[in-house]
């Protein structure tokens, strides 16, 4: 169990499923950890510096930052998922061939995510080698999302603008990226087969996504100006 904290209440605080905001809030601050609790490990990550991650195979850990190179092959996972993806070691995410742009999930597609993308994507136009959709994370997320009226910039910019629901992080329905073709996905998983038969799949941020469906590749989001 992890302790909430101050930013967890404000992100909650007004929320449609927050009933009892007051009340709830008093039951939250009880849970927290004894003073005399043990750990295994105490881990402290310093993200400061972390570049943009792209990843190269068939699951989240296998990823590298944007201008490092695909390693070596160690064993024989590494190997299979080099086979599937049809890429090397020693290329890099700019040499990758996208044909597909998913922007969603529940695990990136908050108002946050899309505002975020939005600011990339604002007046450009989808290259046209890509196939991009963006399917918010929830009916509240689209509904706050096209108040803030970023439906129009992504329509606007080619993308289809697309309604809550898992869509392509599984391949769902008719949302499914074809064999062979290489798709930034924001979403969590990027097992064989996880949004099609044959499809490959490659896990950015929402900006990342963005900035490669403008280009047409993966880009460093770092250096677009927006």
């Amino acid at each position: 169990m992890m302790q909430p904290d101050d930013i967890t209440f404000e992100y909650v605080k007004g929320r449609p499923y927050a009933t009892n905001y007051e009340y709830s809030i008093d039951e939250w601050k009880e849970l927290y950890t004894d003073d005399d609790a043990q750990f295994d490990k105490v881990i402290t990550l310093d993200v400061t510096n972390l570049e943009p991650q792209v990843t190269w195979g068939t699951n989240p850990e296998m990823g590298v930052s944007f201008n490092e190179p695909f390693p070596e092959i160690q064993n024989v996972n590494d190997e299979r998922a080099y086979n599937y993806m049809d890429l090397k070691p020693g290329q890099k995410a700019e040499d990758i061939e996208l044909g597909y742009v998913f922007l969603g999930s529940c695990t990136n597609a908050r108002l946050s995510d899309l505002v975020e993308a939005s600011e990339i994507v604002k007046g450009n136009k989808v290259h046209p080698n890509i196939t991009a959709i963006v399917v918010p994370g929830s009916r509240t997320v689209k509904i706050e999302a096209e108040k803030l009226g970023l439906d129009k910039v992504f329509k606007d910019a080619g993308f289809d603008w697309r309604e809550p629901g898992c869509s392509m992080c599984l391949g769902m329905n008719p949302d499914q990226v074809p064999t062979g073709v290489h798709c930034a996905s924001t979403s969590n998983r990027n097992f064989e087969g996880r949004q099609g038969k044959g499809a490959r799949t490659h896990l950015v941020s929402p900006a990342m996504a963005a900035a490669a469906a403008i280009n047409g590749k993966f880009v460093d989001v770092r250096k677009v100006v927006v």
